[in-house]
């Protein structure tokens, strides 16, 4: 019985917790995300040249991966201005 009462005791905490936590889609949460994801692009494009600079990684390899996120950047900035629409 101990156990029982228990375990119905914790679905209702977390599900408590879930409903807690959950993030409203608005207009203010959206424009959040997508400062916060181009200041996270930004900042691994200037670390990936710095490495490049610094001979950590090959500068082919570099000079790829910096270019797919440049690209990533310009598809995020596009779906931001509204010319992709995600459903």
């Amino acid at each position: 019985m101990k156990k029982i009462k228990l375990t119905v005791l914790t679905l209702l905490l977390g599900g408590m917790c879930y409903s807690q936590n959950q993030v409203k889609n608005d207009s203010l949460t959206k424009q959040i995300m997508y400062i916060e994801s181009v200041n996270t692009i930004e900042d691994m494009i200037e670390w990936m040249e710095s490495d490049i600079k610094n001979s950590i990684i090959d500068q082919e390899i570099g000079e790829l991966y910096v270019q797919n996120m440049v690209d990533l950047l310009s598809k995020l900035e596009d779906i931001n201005v509204g010319y992709i629409k995600i459903d």
